[in-house]
């Protein structure tokens, strides 16, 4: 009989730390970044796994310690880690992009800090600096194997979002305090800057192979000198191919979305859809309803649109979920201020061919495993709450030991030649 309960109770424990180790492994689905609300230390990281599940406020989860920070801006993924963009803060946190367990905050020469892109293992990081000073603006230039920025490089004022394509950046000068009408083109590689003339207040920007799509707002009425909203497709090899389509008086866009072959944007909290190829706008919305009070982001993902709703600036914000065809699937609540929607495209995923077959042997295990694979490997061993606990170079002929290391669960991440996937492991 006590042989019995042993076993039942191994079973029950068995299984509930596989439960917690999926509810804490985020390497599939989406984030949702909040804003929160200002001066408050109320950011925060909603996520969405690929079943549709939501679980709010995953940092503090995680690092039950700590705060996110104020005023969350920006997010993306590179390599094994996230990183959050916190302009009230002046800060970037850098988490584990699997377990998100805090790894490192940068600090240093950040001032105001917006968005940020990737390339060649470093980060660049678009800076308002000093409100008063319309010439301070700037990129920082991290170094993410340090977590040290390296260089400034000065641009226009108000510089928001930013991405990569071929070694050069695009910044969208939206105007910070003011309002910009101008788009960056900074050669990585050199660190010269260029400038291409847009509408005003350039929101949005996305890239494909071939062209820059630039949303610019415009100038609202309440600023005494409306301008109008346009879309701006930009040739990517020479900048001077540039369509401009515009809209109508009093018709201000925001949150430009791309996929293989369509653009989606957002007016008066409804969602438009158009071709690439297109040189007129749309006249009907694409979704089929809303119920979005104060569009706050948007993006499509996959095969889904989310649309963010701040609702009234101070209550827990809302995501709807819609479909390719227009249709609302779903809602979720998150925290204040929803403001990005992010997928980690990065290393996490199985995207070696190392990977293909990668398994634990044995596992469960007691004194040690081995992973099949052919190649050396670095090897990180994080319990349930996402603490590093072992952190090994592996050959692939010398099984790593367990020593120390105490019954339950844990994700095992194995990266190699820059490539990494997660697996979990059951110790006995």
């Amino acid at each position: 009989m006590k042989n019995y309960y042993k076993k039942t109770l191994y079973i029950l424990s068995a299984v509930l730390l596989s439960a917690t180790s999926y509810a804490q492994d985020y390497s599939d689905g989406l984030f949702i970044l909040n804003e929160g609300l200002f001066g408050t230390n109320t950011a925060s990281v909603s996520h969405i796994d690929a079943n549709g599940t939501l679980e709010n406020d995953i940092f503090t989860t995680q690092n039950p310690s700590m705060t996110l920070g104020d005023t969350g801006q920006g997010m993306g993924f590179y390599g094994d880690f996230a990183y959050v963009i916190l302009h009230y803060s002046d800060e970037i946190k850098v988490m584990n992009s699997t377990t998100f367990a805090f790894s490192a905050s940068i600090t240093d020469q950040l001032s105001a800090p917006r968005n940020i892109a990737f390339y060649d293992g470093y980060g660049y990081v678009t800076n308002w600096g000093d409100p008063s000073d319309t010439t301070d603006d700037y990129v920082a230039v991290i170094d993410l194997a340090t977590n040290t920025i390296t260089e400034t490089i000065l641009v226009a004022e108000g510089p928001e979002k930013i991405v990569q394509k071929n070694g050069k950046l695009f910044v969208a000068h939206q105007g910070g305090y003011g309002y910009g009408n101008s788009v960056s083109v900074i050669d990585i590689a050199t660190s010269t800057v260029e400038s291409i003339t847009v509408g005003d207040v350039p929101s949005s920007l996305k890239v494909d192979d071939d062209y820059l799509y630039v949303l610019a707002s415009g100038k609202q009425a309440w600023t005494g000198d409306e301008t109008l909203g346009s879309i701006h497709k930009i040739d990517l090899s020479d900048y001077q191919n540039h369509v401009t389509i515009d809209f109508q008086t009093s018709e201000h866009p925001s949150f430009l979305a791309l996929d293989a072959t369509d653009l989606y944007y957002v007016l008066n909290n409804n969602i438009y859809k158009m071709a690439s190829t297109d040189t007129t706008l749309p006249t009907v919305a694409f979704n089929t309803t809303t119920d979005a009070q104060l569009t706050y982001g948007f993006n499509k993902v996959d095969d889904k649109l989310y649309l963010l709703d701040a609702i009234d600036y101070v209550s827990p914000g809302k995501v709807f979920v819609y479909d390719e065809s227009g249709l609302l699937l779903t809602q979720h609540i998150v925290g204040p201020l929803p403001n990005g929607v992010y997928k980690n495209e990065g290393t996490l995923s199985v995207n070696n061919y190392a990977f293909e077959n990668t398994t634990i042997f044995p596992n469960p295990a007691s004194g040690s495993f081995q992973l099949n694979l052919t190649e050396n490997a670095t090897v990180k061993l994080y319990d349930v709450s996402g603490k590093l606990v072992k952190n090994v170079n592996y050959t692939n002929t010398q099984p790593i030991s367990l020593e120390g290391i105490e019954t339950g669960m844990y994700l095992v991440n194995v990266e190699v030649k820059g490539n990494s996937t997660t697996l979990k492991l059951m110790v006995k």
